[in-house]
């Protein structure tokens, strides 16, 4: 016979596997050892809780296997509790399982509420001056979660796959590029893990040996999927490089480092009258190797500045180009590129980033190359026609030197 806290603590231990044909309760204890009597049953004994809620809850669970009424679980009302016991367990399992599927399921399914109601509910609090600046002079700009479908669209007929494909992202180090929701987490989330190739304004500062790294770790006979960006903020004003961040009550640079050194060339130009501004590589400078590096690399490129519809949007363009040029030349200066890559991948733009809204990615180049091959031109398939950026840059000399089309 077992009292009816014998019988809980039974419960207990059945349902860790510790299942016998009946207990009995040990003198001064509670605890139930195994019982291997001719008559095992168990019979309800006087109260000995200390607790008034334990005893109720101790009662009705006695009651509710008590099946005859008669204050006795014999052997077979007992077998009812096992069987229910490792109904229940089962059910544990299967829900615990579920939970882990449906979690997943979950994250995947807020991810896509989250990108549905940024694109089709943001009239209700978009930054209208914001707006008119970024279609003036990113016209074909999209939302981050559409650019990162867009390439996976085209890329997935190609036989690109998580399992195959190796990213590499040579983008600003400027936190604002990593926030949820937004193209690089997006793109890192669909492909797997990715390679950081880029430092400041987006330049691949990781250099050759870098991509070398990177290359080498692609999958056996896999695809590299590269893609790169400088970037620029608009602030509700519709002020291009000008950003409120989160947690700060007034804007800041975005791109901080790509207008720092355009504001450093102004300081050094030759004339007012000439354009081409120049950087002494002389004056004395703290250790700052990757801003000095934009400096130089980017003064050769604002002769006609003065032309285009908007300095900083001309800037950023002009980083694109040279961002565009650096990753060129990783790729075709590595000899080994296809004894470990079937394929390369590449895709360029620029990263708008917006306090409202979501970012926004203007798509300006999508191509593949393989070995032995001429590359493939896959803008149009993925975003349809080219922008007119004439406008916006002023000239066809700017647009040559921002390696535009």
């Amino acid at each position: 016979m077992t009292s009816r806290t014998a019988l809980v603590a039974a419960i207990v231990a059945a349902s860790s596997m510790q299942i016998c044909s009946g207990f009995t309760q040990t003198p001064l204890s509670t605890t139930c050892k195994p019982k291997f009597l001719a008559a095992p049953s168990s019979t309800r004994p006087a109260t000995l809780l200390h607790s008034t809620k334990f005893d109720q809850e101790v009662n009705d669970m006695f009651n509710m296997y008590d099946a005859d009424g008669n204050g006795q679980i014999d052997k077979e009302e007992f077998r009812a509790v096992v069987k229910k016991m490792k109904s229940s367990s089962r059910r544990r399992e299967v829900i615990s399982v579920a939970a882990a599927t449906f979690g997943s399921l979950f994250v995947a399914y807020g991810s896509n509420t989250f990108q549905f109601a940024q694109k089709n509910l943001r009239q209700g609090y978009l930054e209208e001056a914001a707006e008119a600046a970024q279609k003036e002079l990113f016209p074909t700009a999209m939302l981050s979660a559409d650019m990162d479908k867009a390439v996976s669209k085209v890329l997935f007929q190609r036989g690109f796959t998580p399992e195959n494909t190796l990213l590499g992202h040579s983008v600003c180090s400027d936190e604002v590029n990593n926030r949820k929701e937004q193209l690089i987490p997006l793109m890192t989330n669909r492909w797997g893990e990715g390679f950081t190739l880029g430092g400041l304004g987006g330049l691949p500062f990781a250099g050759k040996s870098g991509f070398g790294a990177y290359l080498h770790h692609v999958p056996d006979s896999g695809k590299l999927l590269v893609i790169f960006s400088p970037h620029v903020g608009i602030d509700e004003i519709g002020r291009v490089g000008s950003l409120q961040r989160d947690g700060q009550a007034k804007t800041s640079s975005a791109c901080g480092a790509a207008i720092g050194a355009y504001k450093e060339l102004q300081k050094t130009k030759k004339t007012a009258s000439d354009p081409l501004l120049v950087f002494e590589a002389d004056n004395p400078r703290e250790f700052d190797p990757q801003l000095k590096q934009i400096v130089n690399l980017l003064a050769p490129r604002l002769k006609g500045i003065e032309n285009s519809s908007d300095s900083i949007a001309f800037v950023t363009y002009q980083m694109y180009g040279v961002v565009r040029e650096l990753i060129t030349a990783c790729i075709t200066e590595t000899p080994d590129l296809f004894d470990f890559a079937s394929e390369v991948a590449v895709v360029g733009g620029i990263m708008i980033n917006r306090r409202k809204g979501g970012d926004f990615f203007q798509p300006l180049s999508f191509e593949t190359s393989k070995k032995g091959e001429k590359p493939i031109d896959l803008f149009e398939e993925a975003f349809g026609t080219r922008p007119n950026l004439l406008p916006v840059l002023g000239s066809q000399e700017a647009m040559t030197r921002a390696s535009l089309y």
